[in-house]
């Protein structure tokens, strides 16, 4: 009788407690504000935010998150010796346990070599990538005489940009081959294979963890085979490039990949599977809002196709696409997820300017939302898509624009501070890319002919599963 009294009066306590806290933790004990933050996060966190300031912490699955918003998130992407990144996404999925054994590289060497040997050479790899996202196009899309409906186009834009990242990565003896080429689209959809782990489970993370973990405590791990496949391919190239420098010495001319890069900094002569590392990128494409913005873009497209006869240059693609770089900054601003990026304090605490502390190993999830819809960067209409946004013309004809690589308290896509996605000047450039050709070879549209919102999870965003349809424009 004693132990249910005990019980009870806990029960009772911790009912207390909670109701208490509700205002700024949670509605319901235990469950605290989650239901509200997985089907109603926007308009939830839009209203906390105003009735709390900032930052404002919420009792979700099982523990006291905190949101920080427009004034505190740059403290945040500062104090990266504080807020650490990997820590608190690998608690949602523990990706760092997936790479962990196909990557002895550190964070900040891949940062340098993807600075230095990828967005520092985009102008030597503008061709090549101009002739692989060509091809791709007219091998996935094709010529489109009678319009053509896509259903996956998430999939089918991977496997355009594959080609040209497996191009710069292994050069074109690697990017030959079909089979690295899907290998550079599939771990992401193989990596949600992991994901089998119910949702409420995430009320109790270290069992969520576990139970995820479990194929790879029986040794499974959905890119082992992707790993032996690059392996049984690349292992005759790096023999010959081997070779070959041991013959030239000196006289060896380094190749304009990254494959040529790791051989140099890891000075081996042996073949060894601890040499391979994959990597794997992805872009998302958002297209198609009026018929007089589709307009505007071609024409500038056009103008450029004509004055470069066809053949881009990389001044081309950062100094002339001005309107299409402007309209790829304003998609990524409209498409962002409502809370994302989320840090753990791995400090012993942090206090923010406005007094505000979080003690060591809370979560902290940056409310992108108050940042890309803020009427204090954006003014009244912050809610509104304009292509032309980023864009400021002056009085004597001249025009300045915000490019879409360009991190500010304005735009975390990319994240911000000294960590900063090294390689969003090659991607941006990938992608203006890619549109430069689809935009002058197709119309585009939904198939419905009407814009389509994203799908909302929660606090994410997902592209949503309609097809687009593809349109010779001749």
């Amino acid at each position: 009788m004693a132990y249910v009294e005990t019980f009870c009066l806990l029960f009772f306590a911790t009912f207390i407690f909670y109701w208490i806290k509700r205002p700024r933790i949670g509605l319901y004990p235990i469950i605290g504000h989650t239901y509200r933050l997985i089907y109603d996060a926007e308009n939830f966190l839009k209203e906390y935010r105003k009735k709390y300031g900032e930052p404002f912490s919420l009792y979700v699955f099982g523990s006291v998150t905190t949101f920080t918003g427009v004034d505190s998130t740059p403290e945040v992407l500062r104090n990266s010796d504080v807020f650490d990144f990997n820590t608190g996404s690998n608690k949602l999925f523990p990706i760092a346990d997936v790479f962990k054994k196909f990557t002895d590289c550190t964070p900040s060497y891949m940062s340098r070599v993807v600075h230095e040997h990828v967005s520092g050479k985009i102008s030597v790899y503008t061709s090549r990538m101009q002739k692989e996202l060509v091809s791709g196009i007219e091998k996935f899309i094709g010529d489109c005489k009678e319009p053509k409906v896509i259903g996956n186009i998430k999939e089918t834009m991977s496997r355009i940009v594959a080609k040209p990242i497996a191009n710069v990565i292994l050069g074109d003896e690697g990017a030959k081959f079909e089979d690295i080429i899907v290998s550079f689209t599939t771990p992401e959809r193989e990596l949600e294979k992991m994901r089998f782990a119910p949702g409420f489970l995430l009320f109790i993370p270290s069992i969520y963890k576990f139970i995820t973990m479990i194929p790879l405590k029986f040794g499974w791990n959905p890119l082992t085979q992707r790993r032996d496949l690059f392996v049984q391919l690349c292992k005759p190239i790096i023999e010959e490039r081997i070779c070959q420098r041991k013959q030239l010495g000196e006289k060896y001319i380094q190749k304009d990949d990254l494959l040529d890069c790791f051989l140099s900094d890891s000075g081996t002569d042996v073949i060894d599977k601890s040499n391979f590392n994959l990597e794997n990128q992805s872009n998302k494409l958002d297209y198609g809002r009026r018929p007089e913005l589709r307009n505007e873009l071609y024409e500038e497209q056009l103008k450029i196709h004509n004055e470069s006869n066809g053949y881009l240059s990389t001044e081309d693609v950062n100094k002339k696409m001005i309107k299409l770089d402007c309209f790829l900054k304003e998609s990524f601003r409209y498409s962002s997820d409502i809370a994302t990026l989320p840090h753990t304090v791995v400090g012993d605490s942090y206090t923010f300017s406005n007094g505000t502390t979080v003690p060591k190993d809370r979560d902290v999830y940056l409310y992108s939302n108050d940042i890309a819809f803020n009427n204090k960067f954006f003014r009244e209409t912050s809610n509104e898509f304009q292509s032309k946004r980023h864009i400021t013309s002056f009085s004597n004809s001249t025009t300045v624009h915000s490019p879409a690589t360009k991190v500010d308290r304005s735009f975390i896509t990319f994240e911000g501070g000294k960590h900063a996605c090294p390689g969003r000047f090659f991607a941006v450039n990938e992608i203006k890319m890619c549109l430069h050709k689809l935009i002058l070879k197709y119309n585009i549209s939904t198939e419905s002919g009407k814009i389509v919102s994203p799908i909302t999870m929660s606090s994410f965003k997902v592209l949503p599963s309609v097809g687009l349809t593809f349109e010779n424009r001749n």
